[in-house]
């Protein structure tokens, strides 16, 4: 079987989509599955190419035995909603004309960004192949939780029109979540149509270790209570809370490892506030991340407060669990529920400094707390294996290509009966 996914962002970017579609992707080709991605050049967050790439027409490379084809996108930091709009929209056309010379024998079409996915449909529909259709997120509906857009904008009305077309398409849909599967439930999808892959965690590349002295030293963290957030500085995430907690917690040292919208906004905050106790350090590669993360005593999850993000389950999660830090999550939902039932963390209250404040204080403080939180950390991880997801994405995809070929064999009108008379 011949795999063609069409998603925005894949490796070495690493947000959450192309962490998840490498690490999948890998998996089937381990498998005996051939796969090709059609993506853009690395440039997330800022909308920067990443050297050695270039912003080519097209471009070919080949990534742990996934074959990658990269398309020209028009280029923009993920901010200015005009820009990252036509961003979204090229890459959906020139996607859709590099797709379809791939070979595939079904389609998978990843969201957000919505765009991206109606590329995908559009590839199947006119190579008549089935397609899965990967929500891991729903658009426009956080768009306008974010405030980014109001709910009758008419760009909002014509994304919930093609997300409604999506979904009556696609052979097979598979969410990341059961939250996201009952509210697609409520809206009208057929609940045996959709599937459910959580995200998970690499053991082999996430493991305990303790902190290494040189980069802790490069820092100014060395002998110091270190709290940090790891990842995209987007805004679904309260970092400005984060920013006044500093404030308050002058001996405790904050290093956030990252970019994104929100990015600028948070250094000139700690510029003007004149904190020393943070440190701002820019997207690193992915085998870098590991060591960052066991620079740090704690780690943050902190989310905005809309019912929309209940719904979220951040990666970042099963990384840190993975690495055996403390979780201190600010957020509600499924997210909360998990590292609650597991142990892995302190739950506070979404963007309330004074929680945040309480909880680094006690994680600080209180001797054995974060050694209590080990097992926990480490039962987390053990139960979203990367492995186990990825093999049963892999079933989700031969189930659609199944269905897909069911659905072409009845679209064939049967050969007349012969009504001659003996």
């Amino acid at each position: 079987m011949h795999v063609l996914v069409v998603t925005d962002n894949f490796a070495p970017e690493r947000n959450a989509p192309a962490i998840r579609t490498l690490a999948h992707a890998r998996r089937w080709v381990e498998a005996g599955t051939q796969v090709t991605v059609v993506t853009s050049v690395p440039n997330f967050p800022a909308g920067i190419v990443q050297a050695p790439y270039r912003n080519r027409l097209v471009q070919r490379e080949e990534i742990a035995g996934v074959a990658v084809v990269r398309v020209w996108t028009y280029l923009a930091p993920n901010q200015a909603v005009v820009r990252r709009s036509l961003d979204f929209l090229s890459f959906a056309v020139t996607g859709f004309f590099a797709g379809l010379r791939q070979p595939a024998d079904v389609v998978m079409a990843t969201s957000p960004q919505l765009l991206a996915a109606m590329s995908g449909a559009l590839i199947a529909f006119v190579r008549r192949k089935p397609w899965l259709f990967e929500v891991r997120d729903l658009w426009p509906d956080s768009i306008v939780a974010l405030d980014m857009m109001r709910p009758r904008n008419p760009f909002v009305r014509l994304l919930r029109f093609i997300e409604d077309r999506l979904y009556r398409s696609a052979s097979r849909i598979v969410t990341t979540n059961e939250g996201l599967r009952e509210r697609l439930i409520a809206r009208g999808v057929p609940g045996a149509k959709i599937g459910v892959v959580p995200n998970g965690v690499d053991a082999r590349e996430f493991s305990p270790r303790p902190r290494p002295d040189a980069l802790a030293e490069t820092y100014g963290l060395k002998s110091r209570f270190v709290v940090g957030y790891i990842g995209t500085q987007g805004l679904a995430h309260d970092l400005q809370s984060v920013v006044r907690a500093a404030e308050k917690l002058r001996d405790v040292s904050f290093l956030f490892v990252g970019e994104g919208a929100q990015h600028e906004t948070l250094v000139r905050h700690v510029a003007r506030a004149g904190l020393d106790n943070f440190h701002f350090v820019r997207s690193v590669p992915a085998d870098e991340v590991p060591d960052h993360i066991a620079c740090c005593d704690v780690l943050l999850v902190p989310m905005k407060q809309t019912q929309t993000l209940s719904d979220t389950m951040p990666s970042k999660i099963f990384e840190i669990a993975a690495m055996e830090r403390p979780i201190v999550i600010g957020a509600e939902g499924i997210a909360v529920e998990l590292v609650k039932k597991h142990g892995a963390g302190l739950a506070i209250e979404p963007e309330s400094v004074p929680a945040l404040i309480a909880a680094i204080e006690r994680l600080r403080d209180e001797q054995g707390l974060a050694d209590s939180m080990r097992p926990g950390c480490r039962a987390l991880a053990a139960d979203f294996s990367r492995d186990k997801f990825a093999a049963r994405m892999l079933d989700e995809l031969k189930l659609a290509a199944r269905l897909g070929r069911q659905t072409k064999q009845k679209e064939v009108p049967s050969p007349p009966r012969s009504g001659g008379e003996g």
